[in-house]
């Protein structure tokens, strides 16, 4: 998947194009503001804790089936989903960032982001920016 995640696809342009329907997608449910601030923040490993943004980020899970109603995130799934390049990165920081307790889908989606991105810094380059 795009989110985090360098999916099994015939290249880069594959992964941008994933990135550009994810945004265009989900930026239409959930108006996100000021989002060249956001891609540079993000570049800097920084992630904005906004409610929108949040919701931005669980519509993106959401629409690559990755997150259930109760904000738990398949992280087996997205593991199996990353290409062998990236499967390691997504080996070793997946597992460290997946909670199994219920909790708001939007909190969800947003600590695990914060979280893997803290483990890499390179992973918020695949954020659907």
């Amino acid at each position: 998947m795009a989110l985090l995640i360098r999916p099994k696809t015939d290249g880069n342009d594959a992964i941008e194009e994933m990135k550009n329907t994810l945004y265009n997608i989900c930026s239409t449910k959930y108006r996100i503001t000021e989002v060249s601030k956001l891609k540079n923040n993000v570049k800097k490993s920084i992630i904005s804790d906004d409610p929108t943004f949040k919701c931005f980020l669980k519509c993106c899970f959401d629409e690559m089936s990755l997150i259930d109603e109760d904000g738990i995130i398949d992280g087996d799934s997205m593991i199996q989903m990353t290409s062998d390049d990236d499967k390691l990165i997504a080996e070793q920081v997946i597992p460290n960032c997946i909670k199994t307790v219920k909790q708001d889908s939007c909190e969800a989606a947003f600590d695990f982001v914060s979280c893997v991105i803290k483990l890499n810094p390179s992973t918020a380059a695949l954020l659907p920016l």
